[in-house]
């Protein structure tokens, strides 16, 4: 009786947040900002922005809205123990993103920077050995990453990628099965759809045939998650129509040209996973399912809000914005 209570106080904390997230109609007022840093700083935390240097605010706007979603997160989550290794893995998400940043600024020779917008111990230890790349992450779970990996950047993205998320299926596989409820489903179908863009985008970036692509898909033992993505090289990346045939060609209904555009697939795949987590949201809220749905719908809010500070770094138009960046609702959930 007490677990049920626990459960129910869980999912409906999780409703509860995610009507208030700046979602929907909150984040088209925010795309539509044209007052620069200033006046979004003020629609994104409603609080007058401190007197920094431009760069220098969008900078602390981003560490504040990660900040941000990761408190939101471990407040609601921590309490639930058994999913202790979960909240661990989901939350080095934010750290394999930190790491693929400092591999591009090793590779152009950038100086260490001065701040980052998420930190950890494996973090922190990154920057205390900079530039020695074997030191930075020795001992660490990427201990791996040595100076070669900075000839082959997308290969090392892969590869932390295929990392968190074989890690993610095996800390939630650890959760008792009566308690998991659809969330090996969710993750799943977020590592099928993973691969898909990563084959998706090796050929249309990288010209990889099959044959090279292989070794770089998320591979979970007894489960195909690989399939999907392979049947795209069957296919030819500049007329759709070739498409027909396969079974996820629902992830191309937004295309509006005769060739595949790699980005407007991307934001498809994340309108389906979106869609996905709030129908199992709701249709197992007596689970650990709940945790898992809060972590992605966070993860949509903070990607946009930090995609939005991006647009005002780069001057991007309004029309620009609408075309490349995927608002997911903001309604009740």
């Amino acid at each position: 009786m007490a677990e049920s209570l626990e459960f129910a106080y869980l999912y409906a904390r999780v409703c509860g947040a995610f009507s208030k997230m700046q979602l929907g109609e909150t984040a088209r007022g925010l795309m539509q900002n044209s007052g620069g840093i200033m006046a979004l700083w003020r629609q994104l935390f409603d609080e007058e922005p401190p007197s920094l240097p431009e760069a220098k605010l969008l900078f602390e706007a981003e560490r504040k809205i990660i900040e941000r979603s990761i408190d939101a997160f471990l407040r609601l989550a921590k309490p639930f123990s058994e999913s202790s290794d979960l909240i661990h893995v989901l939350i080095s998400k934010y750290e394999i993103s930190a790491i693929k940043s400092m591999l591009f600024r090793l590779r152009s020779g950038e100086s260490k920077p001065e701040e980052v917008s998420y930190t950890s111990p494996v973090i922190e230890q990154a920057l205390a050995n900079w530039p020695r790349i074997a030191d930075m992450f020795y001992r660490t779970p990427y201990s791996w990453l040595d100076s070669h990996w900075l000839d082959n950047i997308a290969i090392a993205e892969n590869r932390l990628d295929q990392q968190y998320y074989l890690d993610l299926w095996n800390a939630a596989n650890k959760i008792p099965a009566r308690k998991i409820g659809a969330m090996l489903d969710l993750i799943r179908w977020e590592i099928i759809y993973q691969n898909v863009v990563w084959a998706l985008r090796v050929r249309r970036y990288y010209g990889m045939t099959e044959q090279d692509a292989v070794g770089m898909f998320v591979e979970v033992k007894g489960i195909d998650t690989v399939s999907l993505a392979i049947q795209t090289f069957h296919f030819d990346i500049d007329k759709l129509e070739t498409f027909d045939r396969w079974p996820l060609k629902k992830l191309l209904s937004n295309q509006t040209g005769p060739g595949l555009d790699v980005p407007v697939m991307e934001i498809r795949t994340q309108e389906d996973l979106f869609s996905m987590v709030r129908r199992n949201l709701h249709l197992h809220p007596f689970s650990y399912t709940p945790i898992y749905c809060y972590f992605k719908l966070l993860e949509y809010e903070t990607s946009l809000l930090l995609a939005v500070i991006e647009s005002v770094r780069l001057g991007v138009s309004p029309d620009e914005k609408a075309k490349y960046m995927w608002i997911p609702g903001g309604e009740t959930a």
